[in-house]
């Protein structure tokens, strides 16, 4: 007897637990945050929206400690999709240990062939885990019930890198949040003809660089923030400052901390911590 109610009460435990884990904070419905870390000079966003769990990129292979932090900060215990804009080793450095260490529901990348040390061992815990690894030629569009992720794929293999970035676009409730990886002057020129409407935040491409694409895209969309992946050492360049101010938008620098944007029921907060 004595035994069954040890048994019973473990069982209660353990289901009390997996209770407080699928409600944890910042994962459950109508739920919505934005986060893009301070990792220097890589790239890192969590997204969490509506239970649902989107990492776009990974960083470096020094920066795992802080995603994982950045994750647990979040309740996080599982990546629904990992989304990797391109295979720079500043993009996907932690990709490979983060299939390692979390379940992860499906890999996306561009469709690009890739020989690098950091791309093989993503490959190979894809392969250990039996994580899809699904190469975009089109669209991949994540619903939820209250917004969407869409992971757009350049039209034609450019050749390099940075110009064969993903764009990926999140909306909640009707807002748009513009996340360009590295994306290039090819990139943007083509991603330019789709792009409509107002953002509320831009991730701004390749750490601060100007092109004469981005300048007419942040015109056309004047995006309320904007925010450049950077290190101390580096500058956000000047006519992109100008190109910024001159659409409204405030800026910030990850170097001075993560940003994260927050829904709050009825609004955005976006703040910078340290």
């Amino acid at each position: 007897m004595k035994r069954c109610l040890a048994a019973l009460l473990a069982l209660c435990t353990l289901l009390s637990l997996c209770a407080c884990g699928a409600a944890a904070p910042g994962t459950e419905n109508g739920v919505f945050s934005l986060d893009i870390l301070n990792t220097g000079k890589s790239d890192c966003i969590i997204v969490c929206m509506d239970g649902v769990t989107v990492v776009n990129d990974a960083a470096d292979e020094d920066d795992f400690d802080a995603i994982c932090a950045a994750l647990d900060r979040r309740g996080v215990q599982r990546i629904d999709y990992l989304i990797l804009s391109h295979y720079d080793k500043d993009h996907i450095g932690s990709a490979a240990a983060l299939v390692q260490a979390y379940p992860v529901g499906q890999i996306l990348g561009p469709d690009y062939e890739e020989e690098s040390v950091y791309f093989t061992l993503l490959e190979r815990a894809a392969e250990d885990r039996n994580t899809p690894f699904l190469r975009l030629t089109e669209n991949y569009r994540i619903e939820t019930e209250n917004g969407s992720v869409v992971a757009d794929p350049p039209d034609v293999d450019y050749g390099d890198d940075n110009n064969n970035s993903l764009v990926t676009t999140v909306t909640w409730r009707g807002t748009g949040f513009l996340l360009l990886g590295d994306a290039k002057k090819n990139r943007l020129n083509e991603f330019l003809g789709q792009a409509s409407g107002s953002y509320e935040l831009i991730k701004l491409p390749h750490h601060g660089d100007s092109s004469k694409p981005l300048l007419k895209l942040i015109e056309q969309t004047k995006p309320r923030y904007a925010a450049a992946t950077v290190s101390p050492s580096e500058e956000i360049e000047d006519k992109l400052l100008a190109a910024l101010a001159a659409a409204g938008a405030e800026v910030f620098r990850t170097d001075s901390g993560a940003v994260r944007v927050e829904w709050t029921g009825a609004d955005f907060t976006v703040a910078q911590t340290k």
